[in-house]
């Protein structure tokens, strides 16, 4: 079966520990598992972090080597889309303004002196999928909506030149934009009466991302359900729980993205996020999964 590991974000030293707690092995240049056991990464193994190559290499080298699978993190999606000139518009497809080049300053740095390598890795994270069908469960980076997904799975075949126009197109009437953005970035619900809040990156924004793989019964009041909510809405009733995307499907599927803090916990057996802001003083986690009479048993390692 599958280990699941969360946002790594250039934090080698973690992962090669956690590998390490499960029981994986260096063997032949790459991790291993003497069972036979597979990783999946949900995404965003380049940012923040002290060893942003080092990252990229180990992961790269497991999934080259079929030991792991991966999917693409926003952070993947946006460094391709910051490297990749808009040749109708001129530029780049992602702005180079002073947000997006801090966003992106600790792996260019760490990059400075090998642009080929650099290079090949931007190729491979254009190979990534943006979401894996597996038998047993699902894997996304930030949010499995069933119709985006299907839009997907019958028009995505990869990072072309004309998809990127289409994704990075807010006003197009495809809505390509929206399935991406959404998919990798997750859902966001505008704040009523002009409310804001300052993000993480001192960002202010008036939306706030979706909890969407709460629980039903959490969905009561807006605290539960939107993250870094403004406290004066965290008590108000959620009146139209049906705005608020809700993840039903009895398939398991699997995230990172939203800088959980504290000990690993799902409320949502179905919906298990495992990103534990590893880049941000918190944990590396992995979901270790096997079949048990025929249902998918699931524990948490960190």
């Amino acid at each position: 079966m599958y280990d699941i590991i969360g946002d790594i974000h250039g934090h080698a030293d973690t992962l090669e520990v956690l590998f390490q707690k499960m029981g994986y092995k260096r063997m032949r240049g790459v991790y291993r598992h003497p069972q036979e056991r597979k990783v999946v990464f949900v995404g965003d193994f380049i940012d923040r972090g002290p060893k942003i190559r080092e990252t990229l290499h180990l992961v790269r080298d497991m999934c080259e080597a079929d030991q792991a699978l991966a999917v693409m993190g926003n952070h993947e999606y946006n460094a391709i889309c910051f490297h990749t000139p808009h040749t109708q518009q001129g530029g780049f497809f992602r702005s180079h303004s002073v947000k997006e080049i801090n966003q992106h300053i600790e792996t260019m740095r760490q990059f400075a002196h090998f642009q080929a390598e650099w290079d090949s890795f931007l190729s491979w994270f254009s190979s990534l999928p943006i979401y894996l069908e597996l038998p047993d469960f699902r894997v996304v980076h930030a949010c499995w909506d069933q119709k985006h997904i299907d839009w997907l799975a019958s028009n995505y075949t990869g990072m072309s030149h004309d998809f990127l126009t289409l994704a990075c197109d807010r006003e197009h009437p495809s809505n390509v934009y929206q399935i991406v953005e959404e998919t990798l970035k997750g859902k966001e619900y505008r704040l009523p009466d002009g409310r804001s809040f300052t993000d993480k990156d001192g960002t202010v924004r008036n939306e706030c991302r979706m909890r969407w793989w709460a629980s039903a019964d959490e969905r009561t009041h807006f605290g539960n359900v939107l993250m870094e909510c403004p406290e004066e809405l965290k008590k108000v009733e959620v009146k139209d729980p049906k705005d608020l995307l809700e993840y039903r499907d009895e398939k398991p599927v699997f995230f990172g993205h939203y800088w959980l803090k504290g000990k690993p916990a799902s409320t949502n057996a179905n919906a298990i996020c495992l990103d534990y802001s590893v880049a941000k003083d918190g944990i590396l986690v992995a979901c270790r999964t096997h079949i048990d009479k025929g249902l998918l048993k699931k524990e948490f390692i960190y």
